[in-house]
């Protein structure tokens, strides 16, 4: 890069480059009362994980939730919550199947850049679900 670029500028570029390998992949799984219990949002169900750092943007390239646990034919709400001018706002929500849809759900298959923390709820319409661990798995990477 010498001679190229200005020698200021090549450890920013550097650094950049260094950050498009991604973070190490997240794993882990949450226990809540996903019929009974009250999220932070005050909607029904519980907080399954919060992606990001306050004040931080990030890529989230995937989100995948593990809904093989949970009863067959219950109806499953993944809801993702955001940040909105201020305010935290409900940005998506799905419903899934045990039994129907695949085990393991992609809820974000795709880079989606993120400021701040999102949040991940889950509701089911099945009392069954409360304390049952549901499984997730993200992959970030630092802007």
């Amino acid at each position: 890069m010498a001679g190229i670029i200005p020698a200021g500028i090549a450890p920013a570029i550097s650094a950049q480059i260094g950050k498009l390998a991604g973070e190490t992949p997240v794993n882990g799984s949450t226990m809540d009362t996903w019929q009974s219990g009250v999220a932070i949002s005050g909607e029904a169900g519980g907080d399954l994980v919060s992606i990001g750092t306050a004040g931080e943007w990030r890529k989230i390239h995937s989100l995948l939730i593990d809904i093989n646990g949970l009863a067959a034919g219950a109806a499953i709400d993944i809801k993702l919550f955001q940040d909105v001018n201020g305010v935290n706002r409900k940005v998506y929500e799905q419903t899934f199947n045990p039994g129907t849809d695949p085990d393991g759900v992609w809820v974000i298959n795709g880079t989606l850049e993120i400021h701040d923390i999102l949040r991940v709820e889950v509701e089911s319409n099945n009392v069954a679900d409360d304390g049952v661990a549901i499984g997730y798995t993200y992959a970030t990477e630092d802007m």
